[in-house]
């Protein structure tokens, strides 16, 4: 019986050992953990929502300013172009003028030699007292004309000057956009990436949030269309009608426009130049990422100045799609060919009014009226 006593104290200490090493109950051991995988899917989450936002508000910020500058490039060749006929309409009414200076030296003499030398310009030589004189009783609309239009002309070349003034402004204020724009753009898409790879939940809530808020704005705008009806204000319950967009009914099965990694927020209604405002949703993405019809229909095909390539969807649902600032069209798209939903008839670029590649999208029924395209485009991307 004594051998065995001199063993209990091992038989202890191995006793402890093994409770020392034992696991600890699951729950225990891995609730930090989760509170670090929630905390972080959250973090990714709210980093979504701000880098979608960035984006958004730059991109809708250098729309802004692209049109601005398209706006008064415009105005600047509509002058440029009327300066040109002055200039012509001035050299024809100089030749008549100094047909008459001639004549009027003719019958005058000495008066109007003494008017040359001091006349300071052929101009004030034109319109001096003593060829105006001479001239009353033959024919002054001429002179007349050629001040007025010298005037014009001068009011004109100064207001060119002053707007291509502002186009440099406008154009150094482009440049900083576009470069924040860039800085934006590549944050967020490393942060699209991340929690594509590790924060799949995250992501997952913040494309459920924004479709929740474009989902309660479109039944706001509906809401407000209504009670305008109701007190009669047709034209506010249009607008309201159109910035609520397409109800979900109408667009069936819709697929997203951009067929690859896009950024966008609801920019219906945003001031233009003019006095206009933007019709359409701007959705940022990679030069060349394909462009596919939303919906089964035809197409037509489209160049204009201010939206650059552009394609046309008349769709079987009723309704058409706008794509605008394309950087080219798939091979053999030809117009009023029928395309599939999904189909590629387009890729991204940024011809036209635009400074960075991008898609302006347009929507609305057969009847030509744009909607609102942000509920329908953030339900199907």
């Amino acid at each position: 019986m004594s051998s065995s006593k001199p063993f209990a104290p091992v038989i202890l200490i191995l006793l402890l050992g093994l409770l020392a090493v034992a696991p600890i109950p699951a729950g225990a051991q891995t609730q930090g953990a989760v509170d670090d995988a929630e905390a972080a899917q959250d973090r990714a989450y709210r980093q979504l929502l701000e880098a979608n936002e960035a984006v958004g508000q730059a991109l809708s910020e250098l729309e802004a300013i692209d049109d601005e500058v398209h706006a008064l490039g415009y105005t600047v060749t509509v002058l440029d172009r009327k300066i040109i006929e002055f200039d012509e309409q001035v050299v024809n009414l100089r030749e008549s003028a100094q047909e008459l200076v001639v004549e009027a030296y003719t019958n005058s003499g000495t008066g109007l030699v003494t008017a040359a030398f001091t006349a300071g310009s052929i101009q004030d030589l034109l319109t001096s007292q003593t060829l105006i004189g001479e001239a009353t009783e033959r024919d002054l609309a001429s002179l007349d004309l050629l001040t007025a239009v010298n005037r014009e002309n001068d009011r004109l070349k100064a207001e060119v000057a002053e707007k291509r003034a502002e186009v440099e402004i406008l154009q150094e204020n482009q440049k900083v956009l576009v470069e924040r724009l860039a800085n934006e753009r590549s944050k967020a898409d490393a942060i699209y990436a991340e929690a594509q790879d590790k924060y799949k939940d995250a992501y997952a809530k913040y494309q459920a949030e924004l479709r929740r808020q474009a989902e309660a704005e479109a039944r706001r705008q509906r809401e407000e269309a209504a009670r305008q009806a109701a007190a009669n204000n047709s034209s506010a319950a249009a607008s309201s009608s159109a910035a609520a967009g397409a109800p979900a009914s109408s667009t069936p099965g819709v697929v997203c426009p951009v067929a690859g990694n896009t950024w966008f927020t609801n920019t219906w209604g945003a001031p233009r130049s003019g006095g206009r405002t933007h019709k359409g949703v701007d959705m940022m993405a990679s030069t060349g990422t394909p462009l596919v019809a939303m919906d089964a229909g035809r197409v037509r095909l489209n160049w204009h100045y201010a939206g650059g390539r552009q394609v046309y969807v008349y769709a079987d649902n009723g309704y058409f799609y706008y794509y605008a600032h394309l950087n080219a069209y798939p091979s053999g798209l030809v117009n009023g060919q029928r395309v599939s939903k999904g189909q590629v008839i387009g890729y991204v670029g940024s011809t036209g009014n635009a400074s960075v590649p991008h898609l302006h999208l347009g929507m609305g029924p057969s009847s030509g009226v744009y909607v609102n395209p942000y509920p329908t485009v953030r339900a199907a991307c």
